[in-house]
C-alpha cells in the first residue's frame, strides 16, 4: 500500500514513537497489572476452596534485570521477550483445609495493583497526547 508523504512520515513518527523504551516499559507494566488484577480474582474466588493456592505475578524483578542491562538495543531485546509470569505459592502457611489465600491482603493487593494499572495508563495517555500535539502543529 503506498502511502502520502505526510501520512507515511505520521505512520513512521507513530511507530517509532511507540517502539522507544519509556512507551515499551508502560505497555508491558499494564500487562502485568492487568494479568495480576485476574489473579487476585481468581484467589478471591477461590478463597473457599480446599487445598487452593493462591497463585500471583512476577515482573518487577525481570524488568529490572532488563533494564539494568548496557545499551539500547539489548534492552529493546530483553522488553521484546518480557513478559508478565504467574506463578503459584506454594510457601505461604496455609489453613487445615490447605488453602493459602489470605483475603485481606488480596484485597489490599487489588487496591495496590489499581493503583499502578491507573498511573501507567495516565503516563502513556499523556504520551499518546503529547503525540497528537506534535502533530496537530505540524499540519
Amino acid at each position: 500500500m503506498l502511502l502520502s508523504g505526510a501520512t507515511e512520515r505520521r505512520t513512521l513518527v507513530t511507530s517509532e514513537f511507540f517502539s522507544d523504551i519509556a512507551s515499551t516499559v508502560l505497555s508491558k507494566t499494564l500487562d502485568a497489572q492487568a494479568a495480576r488484577q485476574k489473579a487476585i480474582a481468581n484467589n478471591i474466588a477461590n478463597v473457599e476452596t480446599p487445598g487452593y493456592k493462591r497463585q500471583y505475578v512476577s515482573f518487577e524483578e525481570e524488568l529490572r534485570h532488563v533494564l539494568e542491562r548496557k545499551g539500547g538495543h539489548d534492552i529493546r531485546e530483553g522488553l521484546r521477550g518480557l513478559a508478565p509470569r504467574l506463578l503459584t505459592d506454594s510457601v505461604s502457611p496455609s489453613r487445615p483445609d490447605g488453602n493459602n489465600v489470605n483475603i485481606d491482603a488480596e484485597i489490599a493487593d487489588l487496591a495496590k495493583v489499581s493503583l499502578k494499572y491507573k498511573a501507567a495508563a495516565t503516563l502513556l495517555e499523556d504520551k499518546i497526547a503529547m503525540l497528537r500535539n506534535a502533530i496537530k502543529e505540524g499540519k
